[in-house]
């Protein structure tokens, strides 16, 4: 698996244009939410090292994110291929946060009943238009700590997502989101990645604004986030910093 996904790295390299460009980003956050789960809590910088090429239709990047008081730490690989409102996304995911329940000690340890991180397949499709704005996404993971309870078999945990733009205008954003998460392959149990049976685990509002100071401007955003299925509720309040 770390080889087939290092080939496709130099491979996307190797196909790179004179459009070629380097990205940085980096947003500051009271907590890192994703699908449903609120990863961490705390001061959290997450940082976007990416490089684009072939006029923007292919991306790889790392992708990093710690908190302040250091009890979560996480760095992730990724490659974006992007297409006439078609996106596939490959990331590569390790936290290795210091109080985690699996192996967190082993960065390139790739062997399917031992490693400590998750390789997630995206594939997803925005309406570009004001008429249809917007997104859907289907997310499964294919490799890595997803297994069943005896670690025999890949249970292929999978987050449908599904995203609307209410609004859009005078530099403010406001998007409505909904995802269910399910395993393709049961391995005989009912829980998954996500939760503990098929169902709705995120509904999300985010509100976005171009917030200007002097000539610079920074996007600031809040957002919440429902899990009707753990009956958990999240605030999250960011700013970009660095855009690059």
């Amino acid at each position: 698996m770390k080889r087939l996904f290092c080939f496709i790295l130099l491979l996307a390299l190797c196909i790179g244009s004179v459009q070629a460009q380097l990205h940085l980003n980096t947003k500051l956050q009271n907590n890192h939410l994703w699908r449903g789960m609120e990863v961490t809590d705390g001061i959290v910088l997450l940082t976007d090292l990416s490089y684009t090429m072939a006029d923007n239709h292919i991306t790889i990047g790392l992708w990093g994110g710690t908190n302040s008081e250091g009890s979560y730490k996480e760095f992730n690989h990724y490659m974006s291929l992007k297409a006439d409102g078609w996106h596939l996304d490959l990331w590569d995911t390790y936290n290795f946060s210091p109080g985690a329940t699996y192996n967190n000690k082993q960065y390139w340890n790739y062997s399917a009943h031992t490693t400590g991180r998750f390789l997630d397949a995206t594939l997803g499709y925005h309406f570009n238009n004001n008429t249809i704005p917007l997104s859907l996404s289907w997310s499964t993971v294919i490799f890595g700590r997803d297994r069943n309870s005896d670690n025999t078999q890949q249970k292929y945990s999978t987050f449908a997502y599904a995203e609307y733009k209410i609004y859009d205008n005078d530099g403010w954003k406001i998007d409505a989101g909904i995802g269910g998460a399910f395993a393709l392959n049961k391995a005989g149990e009912e829980t998954h990645f996500y939760g503990t049976t098929a169902g709705i685990v995120h509904i999300s509002l985010q509100a976005c604004h171009e917030l200007k100071l002097g000539k610079y401007t920074i996007p600031v955003y809040v957002n919440g986030m429902w899990n009707p299925q753990s009956n958990q509720s999240y605030f999250q309040l960011g700013a970009g910093i660095i855009n690059l």
